[in-house]
């Protein structure tokens, strides 16, 4: 199986881009993209998947794994989903748990309106302790 992934800046928007097969021997191509963004201080990230053909239940993972980092860092993902993602997540029921939007064009209008992300620190463990 093969998944190509790219990533682009389109003004205050990372486009991390996946085509092809995703599955448990390559998801790590696009959570590595992901990563990378938000090393860099990313807080917005459009996950174009439009032209993903296949993806297995890591892949599905992975992509619940990326939104939680994003937004345990403040920030906020979009996720541009073709039929055959769009398919897998209405029936996984895990639609609920994307902001899905048709286009990249779309996403980068949604973020824009949207103003820019508070940047939420992250605290240890540690402190949340009560003595």
């Amino acid at each position: 199986m093969s998944l190509n992934v790219s990533t682009e800046k389109l003004a205050n928007v990372t486009v991390v881009k996946g085509e092809g097969e995703m599955d448990f021997h390559n998801f790590r191509l696009l959570k590595g993209q992901v990563e990378t963004a938000l090393a860099e201080g990313d807080r917005r990230i459009l996950l174009d998947l439009a032209d993903i053909s296949y993806l297995d239940s890591s892949a599905l993972g992975s992509l619940l794994y990326n939104q939680k980092r994003v937004h345990e860092r403040g920030g906020e993902v979009l996720v541009v989903a073709g039929n055959p993602l769009m398919d897998i997540l209405s029936l996984t029921h895990l639609d609920n748990h994307f902001i899905i939007v048709d286009s990249v064009d779309e996403g980068c209008r949604r973020f824009s309106d949207k103003g820019e992300p508070q940047v939420i620190p992250l605290r240890s463990k540690s402190s949340d302790k009560k003595d």
